[in-house]
């Protein structure tokens, strides 16, 4: 199946943001939507105030070991884990070159909590949550996985909202 919009590619588990018009009006008519115009029957996941909140107060190495521990439970989700190698090895390299800093034990609870809500989230949106920390180097290699990855939505749905 061959996704309609650069923001299909990788549906369901890794493509981007429901379209809104797709979603409202049956069709898109912007030129080069980045959002996706398939199916979604999850509802999208979001950080709640307090999860935005501690992940703005996090240093580098905790935001790079959440969205590790994000990543690899959404690809193991997906049955993926094999085929972003790549992905985790950039990963892990990014987390071991900062330094490790002492979580207050007040916030450990609170991190948890961001933790278990990144876990639910699609592994784009969690992605996109960390762009700020994230190499070019990682979030190209996140690109190169949703262009190798096939789709698995069903036939019937797989052009329904292509414009």
């Amino acid at each position: 199946m061959v996704p309609c919009n650069p923001g299909s590619l990788g549906h369901p588990s890794l493509c981007t943001r429901p379209c809104i018009y797709v979603a409202k009006n049956g069709a898109c008519h912007v030129e080069g939507c980045n959002f996706c115009h398939m199916i979604h029957d999850v509802p999208v996941m979001k950080l709640n105030q307090r999860q935005r909140y501690v992940l703005q107060k996090l240093d580098v190495k905790e935001k790079l070991d959440v969205i590790l521990a994000a990543v690899r439970a959404g690809l193991d989700r997906e049955g993926l884990t094999h085929e972003a190698g790549r992905l985790l090895q950039l990963l892990e390299e990014e987390a071991s070159n900062h330094a490790e800093h002492g979580l207050l034990r007040s916030h450990k609870k609170q991190v948890y909590d961001l933790r278990k809500a990144l876990m639910r989230m699609s592994l784009a949106d969690s992605i996109k949550s960390f762009e700020d920390v994230l190499p070019n180097q990682v979030l190209e290699s996140f690109q190169d996985l949703r262009q190798r990855y096939q789709a698995k939505a069903p036939r019937n749905q797989s052009r329904r909202f292509c414009s």
